[in-house]
């Protein structure tokens, strides 16, 4: 490839992924206005002018305070039927809309009579026909509940009007960091939340905000992939087939759009491995603090990063023995970085210090064991958990979100891109052979590649809580990289274009079809069922 074509066609790349990824990303506004019962219970009637079909009620709830009440409908104001009883304690809610289903009813009035415990601070109701529209309000009676309908314009409720999945812990734990409050989750350290809360704080306390970020740490990764892959194969071709693989990867772009750690743990552990590679054939004694300054980053965001770590010091060990090396000459420069990472990690807390609660160095502390605690002994069981070896078959993806709209259906799974997760297994098999054989004291390629993939995911085999497809996400450059080593391998250029076009175009064209359930974009539910190719796929 000529020289000049390089850069540019690196920066298309990554502003194509860019714009892909803002696509629906989420609203940059919610509903400003909220209404929160008083002490006591308290009743709100909605008319809606006429008799309708309904179809569904959508809350708005800003906060996690407790909102529970009754739902009556009515045809002629003196004959009430009870149809719902709600009580968002159930499950966790913020900045998120819920939607209630009462069956199907015929009603003009709506009445919710709020308990005395219900606290929490609605932003809106929206109220759904059959047909799917929303119904005007043309009343309401309630002490200052003009708030609850003074912003229906709103057509369609997707994942991009509000917080869903796990964005429901991290995204409040944020907003709770910015306002010095006491932190909600607290079973991860606080890293990947601070992020999440520079966001909210740049772009505003919405959708759009508190994603943002995860989109702009997800393209990184895309330059990233580039050098690794032309510095590790020695050619530009090969970095922009791995860094168009990753570009197109179904995970990779869901949860670049989701406010959780798990894009910042893959960023962070890549430049980690990144900066291994860089002091292992530049000989370069800064690149290994850093390599170890990118594993605290990791650290600081999820403890599964001691698996980057382990990696890399694998990798390390082995190669450096190769190279006639020794790790022990450079001893001080991973003493400094891993000094700097415990720094790093001390350091995230310092907003958890600051809260209200007052706590001190000695909490932080016992907090590290509460944590390993809660990890080591939980029980929860979730529909849609998966065992470690299944990952890369995808025979159980993780389904986010969904919601029937009016002849379609708005649905997030999270899942890789069939080309890329399918066709990395043989393409390590392939690896493991080589290895197996004694080629890797010829090949170093063989090592970085199958290495960090195993030992980022064998781990797993050892844990023995739920565990989600997720997980595997700091693998998927990896599997990339097989593919690519295999690419390689072909001694013929032109087959060599042929095969690298030929499957970039299979992992392209898979992006596109697959688009709407990755993203949540509405579409018909007969096409997402199109889409089910195995029994364990469900969106």
């Amino acid at each position: 490839m000529r020289e000049e074509w390089v850069i540019p066609s690196v920066v298309i790349l990554t502003t194509v992924f860019v714009i892909t990824a803002t696509i629906h990303l989420g609203a940059t506004t919610l509903p400003g206005s909220c209404w929160q019962p008083k002490a006591g219970a308290e009743t709100v009637t909605l008319d809606l002018g006429s008799v309708h079909h309904l179809r569904a009620v959508y809350i708005f709830l800003r906060d996690a305070n407790r909102t529970k009440f009754d739902l009556y409908a009515a045809v002629t104001p003196d004959k009430w039927r009870k149809i719902y009883s709600y009580d968002n304690m159930e499950r966790v809610h913020f900045c998120s809309w819920d939607k209630i289903t009462p069956g199907n009813r015929d009603a003009r009035y709506l009445r919710l009579r709020f308990s005395n415990d219900s606290t929490g601070k609605i932003g809106e109701i929206l109220v759904i026909s059959r047909s799917n529209r929303r119904i005007p309000v043309e009343n309401i009676e309630g002490k200052n509940a003009s708030s609850l309908i003074d912003e229906q314009n709103y057509t369609q409720i997707t994942a991009a009007e509000g917080a869903y999945f796990d964005e429901m812990y991290f995204v409040r734990t944020a907003y709770e960091y910015l306002h010095f409050k006491e932190p909600y989750e607290w079973t991860h350290p606080p890293l990947g939340k601070l992020i999440i809360a520079a966001g909210i704080l740049i772009f505003g306390m919405n959708p759009f905000g508190w994603r943002f970020i995860g989109v702009l740490a997800a393209a990184a990764m895309i330059p990233l992939i580039f050098i690794l892959s032309a510095r590790m194969f020695r050619s530009n071709m090969a970095g922009l087939f791995a860094a168009a693989l990753l570009s197109f990867d179904f995970m990779h772009f869901s949860l670049a759009r989701l406010a959780t750690g798990e894009i910042y743990i893959a960023l962070f552990s890549l430049l980690s491995f990144f900066f291994a590679f860089e002091y292992l054939y530049k000989r370069e004694p800064k690149s290994l603090f850093l390599s170890i300054v990118s594993f605290g980053l990791c650290f600081s965001t999820k403890w599964t990063a001691m698996f980057t770590l382990i990696s890399v010091l694998t990798l390390l060990i082995l190669c450096n023995k190769r190279t006639n090396r020794r790790l022990f000459h450079d001893w001080q420069f991973v003493v400094a970085g891993l000094l700097v990472s415990a720094a790093i990690y001390l350091a995230s807390y310092i907003p958890s210090l600051l809260a209200g609660g007052g706590h001190s160095l000695i909490d932080v502390f016992k907090l590290q064991f509460y944590m390993f605690g809660y990890h080591a002994g939980i029980k929860a069981t979730h529909p849609f958990s998966s065992p470690w070896w299944s990952w890369q078959l995808m025979l159980k993806p993780l389904w986010l979100y969904i919601n029937t709209l009016n002849g379609e259906v708005a649905t997030i799974v999270l899942m890789g891109n069939p080309a890329i997760w399918w066709g990395s297994i043989p393409a390590l098999a392939f690896i493991v052979a080589q290895i197996s054989r004694g080629r890797w004291r010829d090949d170093h390629k063989l090592l970085f590649v199958a290495i960090p993939f195993f030992l980022l995911w064998l781990p797993y085999a050892l844990i023995t809580r739920i565990l989600f497809i997720y997980h595997f996400v700091a693998d998927v450059p990896f599997m990339i990289l097989a593919i690519t080593y295999c690419m390689m391998r072909i001694r013929n250029d032109r087959l060599r274009w042929i095969a690298m076009t030929g499957f970039l175009i299979l992992a392209i064209a898979l992006f596109v079809i697959f688009f709407p359930v990755i993203s949540g974009y509405p579409v018909a539910s007969s096409y997402t069922e199109s889409l089910k190719w195995l029994p364990g796929w469900r969106f």
